[in-house]
């Protein structure tokens, strides 16, 4: 086909291939489009990390160094029953376990926390099967300074989950 470019029915297939490529990494790609927040922008964040927490319907995976204890009253209280949550935190972990430990006890919903010095980003997983990375920790998003939610491509969710159960299974329960 190469050394005949310019018949019709070559240069359809070629743009028909092309158009077929196009489309298969268009399906790859998160439906859900990342967000840009300025500072001030606390209200929108939460309303769009709010949405994305609600989506889960099995698991849901919470890396944040930075989280504190407001992760319950301000992003798991509508969680769906039954969705096992885990948070690997940092800084606060003692105040996450303890208000997980209440949290637990009033709710059938299985929430674990651990504690890591080993992680920096902000990584949201879903299902296993959604990436979302933020800009900022979530107990100071958008507060002063401008920040994102933005999906991961699906071709890169494996390698990353990989990495964080690891770190998940090395951190301190």
């Amino acid at each position: 086909m190469a050394g005949n470019l310019n018949r019709e029915m070559n240069y359809g297939s070629v743009l028909t291939t092309l158009h077929e490529a196009v489309a298969s990494r268009e399906n790859t790609l998160p439906s859900q489009p990342g967000q840009i927040f300025g500072p001030g922008a606390v209200y929108d964040f939460f309303k769009a990390l709010n949405e994305l927490v609600e989506s889960a319907s099995k698991s849901l995976f919470i890396i944040d160094p930075y989280m504190d204890n407001g992760i319950f009253d301000g992003y798991l209280t509508n969680l769906r029953q039954g969705i096992g949550t885990r948070l690997l935190v940092s800084r606060y972990a003692e105040s996450v376990r303890v208000a997980a430990e209440t949290f637990r006890t009033q709710r059938a919903t299985s929430v674990e926390v651990r504690r890591s010095s080993e992680i920096h980003d902000r990584v949201i997983f879903i299902d296993d099967a959604q990436c979302w990375v933020l800009g900022a920790s979530i107990k100071d998003a958008a507060a002063q300074k401008p920040t994102y939610l933005a999906p991961l491509s699906s071709d890169v969710i494996p390698e990353k989950l990989r990495i964080y159960e690891a770190l998940w299974r090395a951190a301190a329960i």
